[in-house]
């Protein structure tokens, strides 16, 4: 630690600029103040032209908006994909119900052109559940690689 005995001493090994209470008189060393800056120049305005702010200095270079991608023109056929095979699927899903009626009002009033025809609608009921289950698969691949795409584009 340091007393204050030892404060106030030239130290011989440092310039007394860097000594307390300076000795050797700092004033006399130190160098003369800095020139002042040039007036800048403004220029004169027109008064028919109104006052316009004016930047002074040049112009620093903008960094480039951030532009969203071009979309992907197949996102939306494969929604629309989607909501085909799922509306298809439940159509033959349903189909039996909606036809049956029709069906049967045919059968009775003799309009068949063979006694008994087994209808159309009694073989979609098997096609429905891979449709729908297709469809569903499509728009949860779609939703995956959108947020996927989401994902990447905002880190």
């Amino acid at each position: 630690m340091v007393s204050d005995r030892m404060q106030n001493t030239h130290d011989p090994r440092y310039d007394g600029i860097y000594q307390r209470g300076n000795p050797t008189g700092a004033a006399s060393s130190a160098v003369s103040p800095a020139p002042r800056a040039p007036a800048l120049h403004w220029p004169t305005e027109d008064t028919a032209t109104p006052s316009v702010i004016r930047e002074v200095g040049s112009e620093a270079p903008r960094p480039p908006e951030p532009s969203l991608p071009p979309r992907n023109p197949f996102d939306v056929w494969a929604w629309v994909v989607a909501a085909a095979l799922v509306a298809l699927g439940v159509y033959f899903l349903s189909a039996p119900m909606i036809h049956e009626q029709q069906y049967v009002d045919q059968l009775t009033l003799g309009q068949m052109s063979t006694p008994y025809s087994n209808p159309w609608f009694n073989y979609t009921v098997a096609a429905a559940p891979p449709l729908i289950f297709l469809g569903v698969a499509t728009a949860v691949a779609q939703l995956f690689v959108l947020s996927n795409r989401h994902t990447l584009r905002t880190r």
